[in-house]
């Protein structure tokens, strides 16, 4: 199997070979059920990693192989053609690559996440000039064509989140729908810690809110001031903290002092994902607040879910969608983070609703955890490869 990961490795200047954590675990899963080799064709980008996972794989000893993808369409070529499968990200830069395996005869299945709605909901969370939008918007329109286009050219499609397995699965009715996880089953809460949870959320103290993720316009962190600020004007008893890191922390921080909030809600820094954040997640917090501006499917739902941890936040369509699905999630109009502080509130009156929903989440999770779900994407790839 050949993978052509969308994210680029970083080459640094003293000879680093930089990719995530996560694309490494994946990548390994996919070896451990794959019955031969798993290599990862990577392009090398000049500019560095924006994510909080980055490792060195220059000294690693890994179970898959790492190469780097051939520009030019005939070594490509020669590279693809033994392979039993190639997968690759639904995207307009891949449509020279996907017409290639069609040539060659190699079947190509796709991964999708974001919809046309959500690409423009990141476009207008971020740029401010409307002229730029107008064009940012456009392009995206273009490529949501081009990706219909490949759907059909493509033996078969995984989609990450319920958004593009909606809009797709009629192009695609052998369409496989998952929710990215990296917590495996042996780190999902256990019952001596979802009670300690469940005794807590009932004794009516504060509520012990959190959020995590890079501090980006499209995760809608700077919206968080304002649901505290909002529910400190309704009385409700809670503590805020924020962990992770990124361009709007300056903001962040300049809104948490100028509107009086600093007793109620804590900065913290991203930590290790496996010794650090599930553990935090599992025995501090007792809901999650996710203010996503856009439908990016998040491997934040189902990763929380997995610490047994319900979640309140805006309804754009991957939370929504997962919401649904798990009955572990509250949803507010999208931006709208007054009406996100009542569901809150309505929260902190009702405590059972919050004990119930953690229970929903564990028990959601246990289905979609990180081993069960790579066993489930496999074996979809097994069937539409060239394996006999």
């Amino acid at each position: 199997m050949i993978l052509l990961p969308v994210l680029k490795a970083h080459r640094t200047q003293d000879g680093q070979l930089v990719v995530t954590q996560k694309y490494l675990d994946g990548a390994a899963e996919y070896a451990k059920n794959w019955p031969g080799p798993v290599t990862s064709l990577f392009e090398v980008s000049a500019w560095s990693l924006t994510d909080m996972d980055q490792v060195d794989v220059s000294d690693m000893v890994l179970n898959h192989n790492i190469e780097f993808r051939p520009s030019d369409p005939r070594k490509l070529a020669d590279r693809l053609k033994t392979a039993a499968l190639v997968v690759g990200f639904l995207s307009p830069f891949e449509r020279a690559t996907t017409e290639l395996c069609n040539k060659i005869g190699v079947p190509v299945v796709h991964v999708s996440e974001y919809t046309l709605r959500t690409e423009w909901q990141i476009i207008d969370s971020g740029a401010t000039n409307s002229i730029i939008k107008l064009r940012q918007k456009l392009w995206a329109w273009r490529a949501a064509r081009t990706k219909r286009y490949l759907i059909r050219l493509s033996a078969g499609l995984q989609c990450n989140g319920t958004p593009t397995y909606d809009a797709y699965r009629a192009l695609c009715p052998g369409a496989l729908l998952y929710f990215d996880n990296r917590v495996r089953k042996s780190d999902l809460i256990n019952s001596c810690l979802l009670q300690k949870r469940v005794e807590r959320v009932l004794s009516s103290g504060k509520l012990r809110l959190v959020f995590g993720g890079r501090f980006l316009p499209m995760k809608g962190v700077m919206h968080l001031p304002k649901v505290a600020l909002e529910l400190r004007k309704l009385g409700i008893p809670f503590e805020l903290s924020i962990h992770g890191a990124g361009k709007q922390e300056a903001p962040l921080r300049r809104a948490i002092e100028e509107n009086g909030l600093s007793a109620h809600v804590s900065i913290f820094p991203p930590t290790d994902f496996l010794t650090g954040w599930v553990p935090v997640l599992k025995e501090k917090y007792d809901l999650f607040i996710c203010c996503h501006l856009q439908g990016d499917p998040s491997s934040t739902y189902s990763e929380t879910m997995s610490c047994g941890l319900p979640i309140a936040g805006y309804d754009n369509e991957a939370f929504a969608g997962i919401a649904t699905l798990s009955e572990a999630g509250f949803l507010a109009p999208l931006g709208d983070y007054k009406a996100l502080a009542q569901v809150i509130a309505g929260l902190h009156a009702d405590r059972n609703r919050i004990v119930e929903a953690a229970q929903r989440a564990r028990a959601f999770s246990e289905q979609h955890c990180f081993e069960t779900t790579f066993e489930r994407r496999t074996s979809h790839f097994l069937r539409l490869s060239r394996i006999p």
